[in-house]
C-alpha cells in the first residue's frame, strides 16, 4: 500500500514548518495549569480593549569579508510594528530603527564603525568564532532590538496588547505586561507524549490549555492554537499549529490564551498569498515587506562595498 501523501503547508523556497512537533527538552517542564481546566480543546476567545502591535524585524548578510584572515560578516537590521485599530492598519513610524553592523573577532577592526560610503554605517560588534557564531552575535542585536521596540509601544499606548513574531525569553521580567509572542515554527518540543496527543484534535479556532514551563529561573505560560487554512487541503498536521507565549503572571496568561483566539484566527494568511501561510500572519507578511524596502537594495550595498574595496586597494 502506498503512504498517504500530506503536503506541508509552507513552500519549499521557505525554511519550512515541522511536519511533527520536536520530541519535549526535560529541562522546559511543561505542567498543565490546572485553572485552564481539563486538558481539552479550548474555543472560548475573548476580544482586546485597545490596540494591538505587531513587531517583527529582518535580518540580511550584506557580505561575508575578510579582515586580514579574520572573518566578519557585514549584516542590515530592520525592525518595525504594525498597529491594528477597529476599521484600520498602520504604521507606527516612532517604532522603526534601520541598524547595519560589522561582526568581527576582537581586534579585527580598530574603529568603533565601518563607514564604505556615505550613509552606509556598519556598527562594530565584536564576537568571537566562525562566521554562524557572527550570525548568531548580530540576531542578538535584532533581538534587543525587537524588545526595545515593544517597551517603547508598551509606554507610548499604555493599553496596548504587543505582539512578536518570536519567543520572549529576552524580554525583561520587569516589562511582561501586555506581551505576547508567537512561534510559527517548533523546533522544541514542549509536551509529553500523552498531553501532545490533544494537538492532532484540535479544530481551526481551538486551543490546547496553558501549560507552564521554566527557561533558567523565569517563568513562562504557553498554548497552542491552530489557524484556518482556506483553502483547505491534507496538509501535515503540524502545519497549521501556532505556539503563542507570554511571561505575564498566571491569570493575565489565561486572559491572553483567550484573547489569541479573537486574535489570531482571523489574521491568518491564504496559501495562494503568502507561502507561508497561514503563520506568517497577514500584518506581519506586510511588515516584512516594509521592513524589506527600508533596508535598502542589497545589490546596490554590495556595489558600494566593492567599489570601497577597490579605492582601499588602490
Amino acid at each position: 500500500m502506498k503512504p498517504r501523501l500530506r503536503l506541508d503547508v509552507w513552500s519549499p523556497d521557505h525554511a519550512a514548518p515541522e511536519a511533527a512537533l520536536a520530541q519535549p527538552l526535560p529541562e522546559l517542564q511543561a505542567e498543565p495549569v490546572a485553572a485552564d481546566g481539563p486538558w481539552a480543546p479550548k474555543r472560548e476567545a475573548a476580544d482586546w480593549p485597545g490596540s494591538l502591535f505587531f513587531v517583527d524585524g529582518r535580518f540580511r548578510t550584506d557580505a561575508l569579508v575578510y579582515l586580514d584572515d579574520a572573518p566578519a560578516l557585514l549584516v542590515s537590521v530592520a525592525v518595525g510594528a504594525v498597529g491594528l485599530e477597529p476599521g484600520r492598519a498602520f504604521y507606527d513610524e516612532a517604532a522603526f530603527a534601520v541598524r547595519r553592523y560589522l561582526v568581527a573577532p576582537p581586534g579585527a577592526w580598530p574603529e568603533p564603525r565601518f563607514t564604505p560610503a556615505p550613509g552606509l554605517d556598519y556598527e562594530l560588534v565584536e564576537a568571537e568564532g566562525e562566521p554562524e557564531a557572527l550570525r548568531a552575535a548580530a540576531m542578538e542585536r535584532r533581538g534587543a532590538l525587537e524588545m526595545g521596540l515593544g517597551d517603547g509601544l508598551r509606554a507610548r499606548h499604555p493599553g496596548a496588547l504587543v505582539l512578536h513574531d518570536g519567543p520572549l525569553h529576552r524580554l525583561p521580567a520587569a516589562q511582561t505586561a501586555g506581551r505576547l509572542g508567537f512561534a510559527k515554527t517548533h523546533h522544541r518540543g514542549y509536551l509529553n507524549a500523552e498531553n501532545a496527543a490533544l494537538l492532532g484534535e484540535l479544530a481551526a479556532g481551538e486551543r490546547t490549555p496553558v501549560f507552564a514551563f521554566a527557561r533558567g529561573e523565569r517563568r513562562f505560560y504557553s498554548w497552542y492554537l491552530r489557524l484556518p487554512l482556506e483553502p483547505d487541503r491534507p496538509y501535515a498536521a503540524a502545519a497549521t499549529l501556532l505556539r503563542v507565549e507570554t511571561a505575564a503572571p498566571e491569570a493575565e496568561a489565561l486572559e491572553l490564551a483567550r484573547v489569541s483566539l479573537g486574535i489570531f484566527p482571523r489574521l491568518a494568511s491564504r496559501p495562494f498569498r503568502d507561502p507561508r501561510a497561514p503563520q506568517n500572519l497577514v500584518p506581519v507578511g506586510a511588515l516584512e515587506r516594509e521592513l524589506g524596502r527600508r533596508l535598502g537594495s542589497a545589490g546596490l550595498i554590495r556595489r558600494r562595498l566593492l567599489e570601497h574595496i577597490k579605492r582601499e586597494a588602490v
